[in-house]
């Protein structure tokens, strides 16, 4: 990422905003072709499943992350040889975890549903769906895992073409599968499975032929002790701090059981929205990681400072353009995944409120990725994990005072505490570092 920093978290940022939107795409797919073709009660069988789904999805995108940032680091300090080490114990240690969460899912996915309190029929539904997905778990870490690792190689457009061509036959097959052939909800599970074993091949093949320290013989696949302890400690508390977000939102939604059907499934439509929506954020939030992590490898802290700043007006732009486009546009937004006028009017509700809060959610969006770009990942775990507790406790008190309207507060207070507290710190550090080098 050379030149004015501006300029540059922008051109980097643009594919993985891109590729971002085509990836939530897989799931907005997912429910609308569900919606329009099988009805109500296999949608309600993935909005059950999204949080389970989204949890596990989490924790595998988080340990990418905090492995993506140590490629970064390595590959501005230049240390290559190292750098192969990492990725093969990263490869190796990530693919043994997966296989371990996918025992772990199915072993006690429906359990969970049904002590959420979901309707029989509901989770019989979701598993249909969850068994497949689960059993495919450790290609969505491959390929995640190789989409952060060149990205974290100055490659930002490869991992966004890759995730075009998956997602446009990722549609092409839930069409296929459900609306041709009557798969049904397994359809939908197969089609996402299959895209990613195909984004998994692109992309090794990809890294094996354009970036020489991501090559791997046979002879290198070995884990390295040492570096998995590093590694570990780079991406437990990435994949941690994702998944803590993802488990306040499973919490929350169990909360919701007594509000009714119509409600639950309107949340989880609103939040494919919300999704959608920070796509831009975490885009600008992505790029800022990849900038950051090769600065400090190559000790340019006066540049990372000016790319925490320019991440702040980005965030800032983007959120007065998608708050207004939100909240105008709320009802139309949640009708694209279905036409039940209840579970519309749901969603719209949460949609139109937190539209303009988004804003302290894209800032804390900056200032983790700035954060995790200097390698302080236990600090966005632990202050993800304080404003999901809060955000938990807030709801537990005012969803039955206030339905739907409780979880916006309580939300809302989440991203307001992250912001306040990783917010003033990170003022504190950039300057520290800045006077540091001066």
């Amino acid at each position: 990422m050379n030149g004015p920093p501006l300029k540059s978290l922008l051109r980097f940022s643009v594919p993985i905003i891109l590729g971002n939107i085509f990836q939530q795409l897989y799931n907005i797919v997912d429910a609308v072709v569900v919606g329009n073709f099988l009805g109500d009660l296999p949608l309600s069988g993935i909005s059950i499943a999204s949080p389970i789904m989204d949890i596990l999805y989490a924790l595998l995108l988080g340990a990418s992350i905090g492995a993506g940032v140590l490629i970064g680091q390595l590959c501005g300090a230049g240390n290559f040889d190292r750098l192969k080490r990492v990725h093969a114990t990263a490869l190796l240690g990530g693919c043994g975890i997966t296989l371990f969460l996918t025992v772990l899912g199915l072993l006690f996915s429906r359990r969970i549903l049904l002590a959420q309190g979901a309707q029989s029929e509901i989770v019989t539904e979701a598993m249909q769906y969850l068994v497949i997905i689960l059993c495919g778990l450790v290609f969505c870490f491959l390929s995640n895992y190789f989409a952060a690792a060149l990205r974290s190689w100055g490659d930002s457009q490869t991992p966004f073409l890759v995730l075009l061509f998956s997602s446009t036959l990722h549609a092409l097959l839930d069409v296929l599968l459900c609306g041709v052939l009557h798969f049904g909800i397994r359809g939908v599970a197969c089609s996402t499975v299959f895209c990613q074993i195909a984004s998994t091949v692109c992309l090794a093949l990809y890294a094996e032929k354009k970036c020489p320290p991501l090559r791997l013989k046979r002879g290198d696949l070995r884990l390295d002790g040492s570096l998995g302890v590093l590694l570990l400690s780079y991406a437990w508390a990435a994949a941690l701090q994702q998944a803590v977000v993802m488990i306040g939102r499973f919490l929350v939604q169990g909360m919701l059981t007594p509000l009714g059907e119509n409600s639950v499934t309107g949340y989880n439509m609103s939040m494919r929205v919300e999704q959608f929506a920070f796509c831009f954020s975490q885009g600008i939030s992505a790029a800022m990681v990849v900038g950051i992590s090769l600065n400090v490898g190559h000790g340019s802290r006066e540049r990372v400072r000016r790319l925490y700043f320019s991440g702040i007006v980005c965030e800032m732009a983007l959120i007065s353009v998608i708050g207004t486009l939100l909240f105008i546009y709320a009802p139309l937004c949640i009708s694209v995944f279905s036409a039940n006028n209840l579970v519309v009017a749901a969603g719209a509700r949460y949609t139109k409120t937190m539209a303009f809060v988004y804003l302290f959610a894209f800032l804390g969006e900056v200032i983790q990725g700035y954060f995790r770009g200097i390698g302080r990942l236990r600090l966005t775990m632990i202050a993800s994990l304080l404003q999901v507790v809060l955000r938990v406790a807030l709801s537990w008190l005012l969803i039955p005072r206030l339905g739907i309207y409780g979880i916006c507060a309580a939300v809302s207070a989440g991203w307001v505490l992250l912001v306040m507290i990783e917010g003033s710190y990170s003022l504190y550090t950039v300057r520290a570092q800045t006077s540091e080098k001066q």
